[in-house]
C-alpha cells in the first residue's frame, strides 16, 4: 500500500495525483506508475496499490510538487527472516522521537504500529511537557487532521515511515482515553460519540496505510487482519477498542480490593464474537512456523493476590482471556506483540507462549517506575523495564524469536541515544519459555 496525504491552504476540491514506483532512490527508470485524484471529502489522502516485483521506492506527485521517497515491498514467498520493528504510544507533548530516528536507521523489514498514533487531548502550555498540542482536545474532522499534521511534521517520525510498510492498528487515543465499544469515557458524552468516533476514525483511514475503503458508518470499519509472511510467520492484527464490553468496576486503577462481581461474568468481551470466531479460526488454519498476534493491551496475568490492578487490561476481561488462551493453545506456538502500557516487559502464557510488551515511543509511564522490581513479580511477568521510552526489534528465523527491547536515554532530547536494554529469546521448541541473553 502507497499513501500519502496532501496538505495545503488553497487545494482544489479534487487534485490529480501521480505515484510512481523505481528500484532506485534516483526515480531514473520507473517500474511502476499511476494517476488517482485526491479529493477533499478524504482529506485529500491517497491510498494506492501497485504490483511491486521485490523491494522498492516509491514517491508521488502532483503539479510541480513531489513527495519525499519511502521504502515499500510485498511479502516474500520463501522468507528465511522477517525483522519486525513494534512500536505505540507517542504522546507528542511528552517526549520526541528519538526511538523512531532508531527506527529508521535499522530499517527493518516491517514496522507494526500497535496504537495511540495520536493523543486527542488540548494542548499543556503549563505543564512538564517538550512540545504543545496545537488547540483543544480534539472533535470535528479538521481537529483531528490537524493532530496527525502535526505529529507527521516530527522529522524522525516521517523517517521511520518512510524506512519500512507499516502494519498498523489503533488503540484509544485515536478516538478518546479508555472508551470501550460505543462507551466513551465519561457518560456526559455519550450523546454526540458515535459521531466523534466515525470521524476519529475517517481521519485514522486518512493517515494510515491500510486496504480498506474509507468507512461511512460504524459497520464499515473492520481493522482486524492477517498477513502472511511466507510459511515463517502469520501476522494476525486484532482490534481490542471498536468491540469490547465497558471496563468493569469503575475502571479503577491500581486498586487492592477484590475485583466486582461483573468483571467475571462470562458475555463480557473484548474482541467481540465475531472477531473472537474469526481469532480462532486463524489461529487453527495457521501452518505458519510462527502464529503472531499484535494487539492492545497485557493479555498476561498481571493480578495481584487476585486483584485487578487494570481493568482496561486483558485482565480486567477474564473470561475473554481465557477463550483466547484456549484458541491459542490449539497452535503449536503464538508470540503476542503488545502496546498501550507505556512500559516494556516480558510475559509467559502457560502452555500457549510467550508475550512480548513493547516501551511507549514517548507517552509517559502509567506505573510508578519505583513499582519495577514489584511488577517484575506480579503473576506470569517474566521481566519489566519502567524507567525508560522506546520500542522493540524481533528478528524472526525458523528456529528462534529474537526480542531486543531498545531504550530511549533521555525522551526529552530528540537526538539521545538509543541503546539496548536486554534480549530475550525463544527457541521453537520451546513454546512457552523465554531466556534473556
Amino acid at each position: 500500500m502507497l499513501w500519502t496525504r496532501l496538505v495545503g491552504a488553497g487545494l482544489a476540491e479534487e487534485v490529480p495525483v501521480t505515484w510512481e514506483v523505481a528500484d532506485d532512490e534516483s526515480f531514473d527508470t520507473l517500474t511502476a506508475t499511476g494517476d488517482v485524484i485526491a479529493i477533499a471529502h478524504e482529506g485529500h489522502s491517497v491510498h494506492a496499490i501497485a504490483e511491486l516485483s521485490g523491494a522498492s521506492w516509491f514517491r508521488f506527485r502532483s503539479g510541480d510538487w513531489a513527495s519525499s521517497a519511502g521504502r515499500v515491498s510485498p511479502t516474500p514467498s520463501d522468507p528465511s527472516e522477517l525483522r519486525i520493528a513494534a512500536a505505540s504510544c507517542q504522546h507528542f507533548e511528552s517526549g520526541f522521537y528519538a526511538a523512531h530516528r532508531d527506527i529508521a536507521e535499522w530499517a527493518p523489514d516491517l514496522v507494526m504500529f500497535l496504537g495511540d498514533f495520536i493523543y486527542e487531548g488540548g494542548g499543556n502550555p503549563e505543564g512538564d511537557t517538550v512540545r504543545v498540542h496545537e488547540g483543544g482536545e480534539i472533535m470535528a474532522i479538521e481537529d483531528y487532521r490537524a493532530r496527525y499534521a502535526q505529529y507527521l511534521s516530527d522529522e524522525h517520525l516521517r523517517a521511520s515511515r518512510a524506512a519500512a510498510p507499516w502494519l498498523v492498528i489503533w488503540d484509544d487515543h485515536e478516538v478518546e482515553n479508555n472508551y470501550a465499544g460505543v462507551a466513551p469515557q465519561t457518560i456526559a458524552d455519550m450523546a454526540t460519540f458515535a459521531e466523534r468516533k466515525l470521524i476519529a476514525y475517517q481521519a485514522w483511514w486518512e493517515h494510515m496505510p491500510v486496504r480498506m475503503a474509507r468507512p461511512e458508518s460504524l459497520d464499515e470499519m473492520t481493522i482486524y487482519r492477517n498477513v502472511a509472511w511466507g510459511d515463517l510467520a502469520d501476522l494476525i492484527l486484532l482490534d481490542g477498542r471498536q468491540y469490547r464490553t465497558n471496563q468493569a468496576c469503575n475502571d479503577v486503577t491500581l486498586s487492592l480490593d477484590p475485583p466486582c462481581a461483573t468483571a467475571s461474568e462470562p458475555a463480557r468481551t473484548m474482541l467481540g464474537a465475531e472477531q473472537e470466531e474469526w481469532l480462532a479460526k486463524q489461529l487453527a488454519i495457521s501452518t505458519a512456523t510462527w502464529p503472531v498476534i499484535g494487539q492492545q493491551t497485557v493479555l498476561t496475568d498481571a493480578r495481584l493476590s487476585g486483584a485487578i490492578l487494570n481493568y482496561d487490561q486483558w485482565d480486567g476481561y477474564g473470561p475473554a482471556r481465557d477463550r483466547l488462551l484456549a484458541a491459542a493453545a490449539e497452535a503449536e506456538r503464538v508470540v503476542v506483540l503488545t502496546g498501550d502500557i507505556h512500559l516494556a516487559g516480558v510475559g509467559i502464557l502457560p502452555g500457549v507462549g510467550v508475550e512480548f510488551v513493547t516501551a511507549s515511543i514517548s507517552s509517559g509511564g502509567l506505573v510508578p517506575a519505583d513499582l519495577e522490581d514489584t511488577v517484575a513479580t506480579l503473576g506470569d511477568i517474566h521481566a519489566a523495564e519502567l524507567h525508560h521510552r522506546g520500542y522493540t526489534r524481533h528478528v524472526v528465523t525458523a528456529d528462534t524469536w529474537t526480542a531486543e527491547y531498545r531504550i530511549v536515554d533521555d525522551v526529552t532530547d530528540p537526538e539521545a541515544a538509543v541503546t539496548t536494554w536486554r534480549t530475550f529469546v525463544v527457541e521453537r521448541a520451546a513454546r512457552d519459555i523465554v531466556t534473556a541473553v
